[in-house]
């Protein structure tokens, strides 16, 4: 058995699954008041008289901290028995300087799955529209590969059928699929260069659900060899083709760095008292994975506040498909679910 020598006394590491749900909670829940405590704190106080003339007071404590700082590395017991989470990189949130990230690398982190689409900017001369669709279609295939080697995030390039009759029979299930990654060609004008000579911008913007659309914007610039065929269809050469993969690993590798900075929670759904989750096995879930289900207008901003960890709770993966998962609150207060609650991006 592994020791760790800690401030408090000696702590024995112990495995996740010897742990109970409530015990694995009430770790989780501890481990973030110490972060937030760590971490930079603004306090706002409110007071203001009643009609009956008694006077009230309201006290706001809000923590700049974010969910990639609450990942967990290992559960122990401290010297009284009390399970205790440790966090991945928790001593250095402190650290952490305005506009700059240090993300640590995620014990079990969840995959953000898009859909993908490519077109061509109505801003393409006819001349040009031709290379554009053999550039923009060679992007996006290398945009997958690099998904599909992405510990962050996958791409789909099958889109969701519009009719329900379509949905079930040939769909998998990604109506359920809430982000999409946009390729997009653009001309970029070189002036004092012949029109036959073209340069292309190369556009990739990500969205999702509610106010995250346009939550990841990058942009690169493609510059083809110049075409040395006098007759037939042209083709890229391995120059041209060598640009396009710099110009799509530069854009992924911003798009890894944001997912790293500001991991994004999943949408918890609630029909006829069952609970959905908008991720599933594409998304790294498997049954029996444990989540961290909270009301974000409470967690994790407000975890110093009283009663806030009540909103926060521990939920089973029940049953998986590719694209959305059911599961069921195992630890924590019986909640309702009233509102917008969601999944963070980590198991526990």
């Amino acid at each position: 058995m592994t020791v760790l020598w800690g401030l408090a006394g000696v702590n024995f590491s112990v495995a996740a699954a010897d742990l109970s749900a409530e015990e694995r909670l009430k770790a989780i829940r501890r481990a973030m008041v110490e972060v937030a405590m760590k971490s930079n704190t603004r306090v706002s106080a409110t007071s203001w008289m009643e009609s009956d003339g008694k006077l009230r007071e309201l006290n706001r404590f809000s923590s700049e901290i974010k969910l990639r700082d609450l990942q967990v590395a290992q559960y122990v017991r401290d010297a009284g028995q009390q399970p205790q989470a440790e966090l991945v990189a928790a001593n250095q949130v402190e650290s952490v300087q305005p506009g700059r990230c240090e993300a640590p690398q995620a014990k079990a982190p969840l995959r953000q799955v898009m859909t993908v689409g490519m077109d061509l900017s109505p801003g393409l001369v006819p001349t040009q529209r031709y290379l554009a669709q053999q550039l923009g279609f060679a992007a996006r295939t290398r945009l997958i590969q690099s998904a599909a080697r992405s510990e962050r995030w996958r791409l789909v390039s099958t889109q969701a059928q519009a009719r329900t009759y379509d949905r079930l029979i040939h769909g998998h299930g990604e109506e359920h699929i809430q982000w999409h990654a946009q390729l997009t060609v653009t001309p970029v004008p070189l002036s004092g260069v012949s029109d036959d000579y073209s340069a292309f911008g190369l556009t990739l913007q990500v969205s999702g659900p509610g106010q995250r659309q346009g939550w990841f914007l990058a942009e690169e610039v493609v510059v083809p060899s110049l075409t040395t065929q006098a007759y037939g269809t042209p083709k890229m050469d391995t120059d041209t083709n060598a640009a396009i993969s710099r110009a799509v690993s530069a854009m992924t590798a911003q798009l890894e760095k944001q997912l790293a900075c500001e991991p994004q929670t999943f949408a918890v759904e609630q029909t006829n008292g069952r609970l959905a989750l908008n991720a599933g096995s594409n998304a790294g879930l498997r049954v029996g994975d444990k989540l961290m289900i909270a009301d974000p207008s409470v967690l994790p901003r407000h975890t110093l506040e009283p009663s806030a960890l009540d909103a926060a709770v521990l939920a089973e993966v029940k049953s998986v498909t590719p694209y959305q998962a059911e599961i069921k609150q195992v630890a924590g207060r019986k909640q309702k679910f009233k509102g917008a609650w969601v999944a963070w991006p980590y198991t526990y």
